[in-house]
């Protein structure tokens, strides 16, 4: 490609932005970004006569839940040129560059570079250009450094859309991941439950179905005192079956749910344990949910308490209720050692227990500052 050269006469920042733009985007339409800023690199080096251009381009790291590690970090990805025919033992040339994942760091703040280039809204890159002198004729040429950021722009938007495509892939994938679990837990509970009913409840329901055939078989040859008899053992085995089917059916929901609701459950299930404390929403009193939204917190507050009680033990543990116009929240905290996420989500399958009435949850944890089991259901 001809070289732009030192305005001398010779060469404009016209010439300059004509031969920058027709590097880039003359490469073939598949190009990927990181090829059009090297080339953007290396042009923009010999349009200005440098030894050498880094571009360091800023990409957003994920978010974190953290607002403020969110807005002062950034991911760098670094872009090198050096002049091949000014290389020497102690000057290495010739076209450079280093991308993700190698080259892929976090920083908290800017480096010091020749030129910051940026919009209004956000900021895009840093350019280092050497030697200084070259860096000069990039703050002389306005619309040199014009053209370079719109460049810039539309290479980012093109990395940080690659990025958003990867993050689409793995939410799908951790969808479906999420539903097959809990198909497989809405099987074992249905096993379980047709389990229950084989062993409990059939065996009453088979005796009920003799004991009307002795009754009708007592009347039909007029034994009335014997079918009087055997009526007062069918309601015995009435009243002995209704109640094995509602200990079958609050197998999975505890009877205060179902009869009274979340708060008088709870209250009752741990409202005697010293180590934990119930911090409930005035609100709940005696507000009752959809029995599928109840039965999910129920059993989520349920499963975080014992997981504090097994990872913490002795810890405090305080059980939070609220109350919103929006829907349901709960949160399980306790004093323990605490642990590091790695950036996993622990508690997955409690997770998708929630996503399925539509609900939400969290962990946050770190080596001495405890754990948070926070959770919210839309109503």
């Amino acid at each position: 490609m001809p070289r732009c050269t030192e305005p001398t006469g010779e060469a404009s920042p016209a010439q300059a932005v004509a031969r920058v733009v027709e590097a880039v985007h003359g490469l073939p339409g598949t190009a990927l970004p990181g090829a059009q800023a090297a080339t953007l690199a290396r042009a923009l080096g010999e349009c200005l006569d440098a030894e050498s251009v880094t571009l360091c381009l800023r990409l957003p790291l994920p978010p974190t839940g953290d607002p403020d590690a969110t807005a002062t970090r950034d991911r760098v990805r670094r872009y090198h040129w050096g002049r091949p025919d000014r290389a020497g033992p102690d000057r290495p040339g010739g076209d450079e560059r280093r991308a993700a994942p190698d080259d892929d760091r976090a920083t908290a703040g800017r480096s010091d570079p020749d030129t910051g280039l940026g919009d209004d809204q956000r900021f895009l890159a840093d350019v280092s250009v050497q030697p200084a002198v070259a860096g000069e004729r990039l703050h002389r040429w306005p619309e040199l450094r014009t053209v370079v950021r719109l460049l810039l722009a539309d290479i980012q938007a093109q990395l940080r859309a690659a990025e958003a495509g990867k993050l689409v892939g793995r939410s799908a994938t951790r969808l479906a991941d999420a539903r097959s679990r809990a198909a497989g837990e809405i099987e074992r509970q249905r096993f379980q439950l047709e389990r229950d009913l084989h062993d409990g409840a059939q065996p009453h329901l088979v005796a009920l179905q003799m004991s009307l055939a002795v009754v009708e078989h007592q009347l039909g040859v007029g034994r009335t005192a014997e079918a009087a008899h055997h009526l007062d053992r069918l309601r015995q085995l009435l009243a002995s079956t209704e109640e094995v089917l509602h200990t079958t059916a609050t197998g999975l929901l505890a009877l205060p749910l179902a009869d009274h609701g979340l708060v008088a459950a709870l209250t009752a299930r741990l409202g005697a344990l010293e180590t934990i404390v119930l911090d409930v929403d005035p609100l709940l009193a005696g507000r009752r949910y959809p029995p599928e939204v109840e039965a999910t917190v129920y059993l989520a507050c349920l499963e975080a308490i014992s997981n504090a009680h097994k990872h913490a033990p002795g810890a405090e543990v305080t059980l939070t209720l609220r109350s919103s116009a929006a829907g349901l929240g709960f949160e399980v905290a306790d004093t323990g050692p605490g642990f590091d996420t790695g950036g996993r989500m622990p508690l997955h399958h409690l997770a998708a227990r929630l996503a399925a009435v539509g609900g939400t949850l969290s962990v946050r944890s770190s080596p001495g500052e405890g754990t948070r089991v926070t959770g919210f259901v839309t109503i």
